[in-house]
């Protein structure tokens, strides 16, 4: 038992409410932690993303606020990791480095965050740990897959990151995908035309359709346990998700997810009343919200 647990005590009715539906978890956490859980929209995006990282040069991967972008890149690093732990050729090896953008003011942040993602001394000057990528092909026999997270974000100057990263897209075996919000992306990329010459791959997400919400949904009951989904997400329920989430996977999951701690406390399936009632959604605020 955990400290926490053994203070303020666990919350037995919703443990109860998740073992009758055999689950073993909340299914509408934000972690992706299997292959399973992506619909298929999701997973041609991923092996698009996935040839950037492991075969191509520079890709970008956009959409708006709460569609999963950095989601599908905390992935696909993990992905890569598990897999350069089974490959059995060092030629094959990816080492993935995930670097959050809004993280850093200067070029000397972003470079010191690559080399502590490389398990590298990160306590060189600039011109030190630039060379140690400049010469990562010759001296090392694995590629070097760099995700840069929210790139607009960052406090460096465009310019100087966006000039960085193209002469890092230049080095062999040194390979590079960026993700951020379609309008700020374009406005960073204008930037550096150089740069935005050289992508290969550009991946947008957009809001699911109903079908892939529905679909998203069900995936996660079945792989936290429950064999009865459409029983427990109610077709209410499910249409009160989409209708309030316009389909974006993170909104929708945090509506699912009170969702189902209110139908937990009243012990019923997921309607459109716990949708609303677990969200403290009430009639001004859904009036409201169509004016906005």
């Amino acid at each position: 038992m955990s400290i926490f647990d053994d203070k303020i005590g666990r919350d037995k009715v919703f443990e109860d409410y998740l073992m009758r539906w055999g689950l073993q978890h909340d299914p509408f956490q934000l972690e992706m932690s299997s292959i399973d859980l992506f619909v298929p929209v999701q997973e041609e995006d991923l092996r698009k993303l996935k040839w950037v990282l492991t075969g191509g040069k520079l890709g970008a991967l956009v959409g708006g606020l709460g569609t999963g972008k950095t989601t599908l890149c905390e992935f696909l690093v993990a992905s890569l990791r598990e897999e350069s732990l089974l490959a059995p050729e060092s030629s094959k090896l990816i080492v993935p480095v995930f670097v959050h953008g809004a993280a850093y003011r200067s070029m000397d942040d972003v470079l010191r965050a690559i080399m502590l993602g490389l398990e590298m001394d990160a306590g060189k000057d600039r011109a030190s740990m630039f060379e140690v990528l400049r010469r990562w092909p010759w001296e090392h026999p694995e590629r070097l897959a760099l995700v840069v997270d929210d790139i607009h974000e960052s406090r460096v100057n465009p310019r100087d990151m966006g000039e960085f990263l193209r002469v890092l897209v230049d080095i062999p075996e040194i390979t590079i995908l960026i993700n951020g919000e379609p309008k700020r992306m374009r406005e960073f990329l204008e930037k550096v035309p150089a740069l935005r010459d050289r992508i290969q791959v550009h991946v947008e997400i957009k809001p699911m359709s109903p079908e892939s919400l529905r679909k998203m949904l069900d995936l996660r009951l079945k792989n936290a346990g429950c064999e009865n989904g459409a029983v427990l997400l109610t077709e209410s329920g499910f249409k009160a998700i989409y209708r309030f989430s316009k389909g974006v996977p993170r909104r929708a999951l945090k509506l699912a997810s009170n969702a189902l701690r209110y139908a937990a406390r009243v012990d019923t399936p997921i309607t459109d009343k716990a949708v609303k009632k677990g969200n403290g959604i009430s009639f001004f605020r859904r009036s409201f919200a169509r004016w906005i």
